[in-house]
């Protein structure tokens, strides 16, 4: 699965959250978008201890 395919299904997810988790969704959200824009397509797959900071 892909950032993006989890990302859309997020989304849609969102419509359908409770009030009281909408913080951490949109948490998950913007972690996923900042993996997806910095390039890792693959997070649980990656050594993050490689990358630089």
């Amino acid at each position: 699965m892909s950032n993006e395919k989890a990302l859309k299904a997020l989304q849609q997810i969102k419509t359908y959250c409770a009030a009281t988790q909408l913080d951490e969704l949109e948490y998950v959200i913007s972690v996923l978008e900042k993996l997806q824009k910095d390039g890792i397509t693959d997070p649980l797959n990656t050594d993050f201890s490689t990358l630089k900071k």
